[in-house]
């Protein structure tokens, strides 16, 4: 479909990039694609001609037929079982969390707030976020780095880390962190491997 003529040539290559990024990170759906790119539009360009929703609909779809990971989500969900481990310690973990390391403390903390008054245990967090996942999309790294941190004094944020390092090794993955509150935790030779599965 010859779309990018209708827009600015830098709205054109951000839409693209965008919908690319949300069909392989397999999260949204194609209307919630959708929806987050006519948000793009209106805030980012409110003067340009708009792309119809019938348009963009049609656009998602046809990059979703060509980037869509059909797959064994072998990877992810090893990932996932950690973070269920995790879990189980305590530790609020979020797939996703957002596009910046504070979107998902930000995110992390309203849970734990949550967690917390209703009486269940929490220590700390672990999450990713989309721009830690875009690294790895876009293959400039193979590491996938994860955030974390502690809830109160006890245990400490590099006792958290410990406990977050020790569940991704026990669950399979090579882990890269020099043990401080101050670097994220790596996965290595991490390959991206969910998909979208419409329930």
């Amino acid at each position: 479909m010859d779309w990018k003529h209708k827009v600015d040539e830098c709205c054109a290559f951000e839409l693209e990039e965008m919908i690319i990024d949300e069909i392989k990170a397999g999260f949204l759906s194609n209307d919630e694609i959708q929806e987050q790119c006519e948000t793009y539009i209106e805030e980012n360009y409110p003067d340009l001609e708009q792309i119809s929703g019938e348009e963009l609909s049609e656009i998602i779809e046809e990059y979703r037929m060509k980037f869509q990971y059909t797959g064994e989500e072998k990877n992810f969900l090893q990932l996932d079982r950690a973070f269920h481990s995790m879990e189980e310690q305590g530790i609020v973990t979020l797939h996703c969390a957002g596009y910046t390391q504070s979107d998902g403390f930000d995110d992390c903390r309203e849970i734990a707030s949550e967690r917390c008054e209703n009486g269940d245990k929490v220590v700390g967090c672990c999450f990713y976020t989309m721009q830690d996942l875009e690294h790895i999309l876009h293959e400039e790294s193979k590491l996938l780095h994860l955030s974390f941190g502690n809830c109160f004094d006890n245990p400490t944020a590099e006792e958290v880390g410990q406990m977050i390092a020790g569940e991704l090794r026990h669950a399979g993955f090579s882990v890269q962190w020099d043990g401080t509150a101050d670097r994220k935790i790596a996965i290595e030779n991490f390959e991206w491997d969910k998909q979208f599965i419409n329930t």
